[in-house]
């Protein structure tokens, strides 16, 4: 049965120096007289090499939440969900940044402009409603059919824009997890 060797530090720095050079993990293991899981396992520990600076976290979650993130990961190849944790935390200031002020101004404008058309409705039903219980006839007026229609299309156009401007936020809130997730997507096995 074959010895297992121990490296010393200076193996274990030119290993992690000619990894990141691009040398193959089974060249690197041939040239250092070890398996290849001793070259993973050197290059798994440099990774964490600043113990001091980092921080374990106990989190729990459902098992809902915990399928959802795991089915995100699966869909984008990513079997290594510590690392893609980390990388969602590391792109955290763009990812949960606060909307853009157009955005902002856009929904302030569609607030406006629903509670304008809410009070012209309002008022429309409040004479039919007064009419009604007065028994009196019913004074819908041809300016009451152009309030309706008018915050018809408005409500239309609305969710038009909406659909439009939640889409396109889906769409760059994709495309920053997208790029905080780069490069874990599971690879074939090194040569």
């Amino acid at each position: 049965m074959r010895q297992h060797r121990k490296l010393t530090i200076d193996e274990r720095r030119q290993i992690i120096e000619a990894r990141a050079e691009g040398t193959s993990v089974k060249a690197l293991a041939r040239q250092f007289g070890v398996s290849r899981r001793t070259v993973y396992n050197t290059l798994n520990k440099a990774q964490g090499a600043h113990p001091a600076l980092t921080r374990t976290i106990s989190l729990r979650v459902s098992r809902r939440e915990l399928a959802g993130f795991k089915d995100g990961m699966v869909k984008r190849g990513i079997t290594d969900y510590p690392a893609a944790l980390r990388s969602l935390m590391g792109a955290a200031d763009v990812l949960l940044r606060p909307a853009d002020q157009s955005v902002i101004d856009q929904i302030q404008d569609w607030g406006a402009e629903i509670k304008t058309h809410g009070t012209a409705i309002n008022q429309v039903a409040r004479k039919l409603n007064e009419a009604k219980l007065r028994g009196r006839p019913i004074p819908f007026t041809v300016e009451d059919m152009t309030t309706i229609r008018t915050f018809a299309g408005f409500f239309v156009d609305f969710v038009e824009d909406f659909r439009t401007l939640w889409e396109a936020k889906q769409a760059a809130m994709t495309r920053e997890v997208d790029k905080a997730l780069a490069g874990l997507a599971t690879k074939g096995p090194d040569p």
